[in-house]
């Protein structure tokens, strides 16, 4: 199916990572900047025809363009390959389904990190150019794959002999902050509303709490969540870094 991303933050990582096939690119000749003279080259040298197109016509097929529509193919999300290390951060999102709320998760990890965000299975072409957006394109260049059911994790994290991490706040949870991740982490977040299922928590080794600095009853959003979960990972990878350099 034919998809549109728009703006030059997302036509960049689409043309960058060549995940998905590119029909053709849409310029604005009015718009110029040292963005989308590159954006013009990377599509010349894969083949990608340009096309010169009016503010107004290109306004009806993406309202905020910036100039760059970038018409491509959908593909699908890779599954997560039950003979997967899962190595390095790699981030379990169950629960979350707004594309604007799960680009900025995608971001979050990229930025932090991460080497895998794994979500379940669904269509997401359809809010590609949100997700793009709202990640500021790390949505394209984060490795992401999906799962058909949390048992299907569970099964895969057994078959790596990696532990499973699950952020809840429960009677049995220990606070984030005195516990160490290790370099190969598997965190399970769930979304606000629901949390995470019965059997996937069953199936963790630890449950881990962020500590609040006033007595507050609520949980953080997802976004949030994987915030702070993804950057005290990074925290330690830093002071470990830091160390050795001395």
């Amino acid at each position: 199916m034919k998809t549109f991303v728009s703006g030059t933050i997302s036509v960049k990582a689409v043309l960058e990572e060549r995940k998905r096939s590119a029909i053709e690119l849409i310029v604005n000749p009015k718009k110029r900047s040292r963005d989308i003279s590159y954006i013009i080259a990377l599509a010349k040298q894969n083949h990608i025809p340009v096309v010169m197109s009016d503010t107004q016509s290109m306004k009806e097929i993406a309202p905020n363009n910036g100039g760059v529509i970038l018409a491509c193919n959908s593909i699908e999300l890779p599954a997560l390959d039950e003979q997967d290390p899962l190595e390095g951060l790699c981030v379990y999102i169950s629960g979350v389904e707004d594309p604007y709320n799960l680009g900025s998760i995608a971001r979050t990890l990229y930025a932090a990190g991460a080497s895998k965000m794994i979500i379940q299975n669904r269509d997401w072409s359809n809010a590609l150019a949100t997700l793009l957006r709202s990640s500021a394109g790390a949505w394209e260049r984060l490795p992401i794959v999906t799962v058909e059911s949390d048992e299907q994790l569970i099964e895969t994290a057994k078959a790596a002999n990696r532990p499973i991490l699950a952020a809840a706040r429960d009677d049995g949870a220990k606070p984030l902050f005195t516990e160490t991740l290790e370099k190969n982490c598997l965190i399970a977040i769930g979304g606000a509303m629901r949390g995470l299922s019965s059997a996937l928590l069953s199936a963790s080794s630890l449950h881990l709490y962020i500590p609040y600095g006033r007595d507050f009853r609520n949980a953080l959003d997802s976004v949030s969540a994987a915030s702070v979960f993804a950057f005290e990972w990074e925290r330690v990878r830093f002071l470990e870094q830091s160390k050795n350099s001395q």
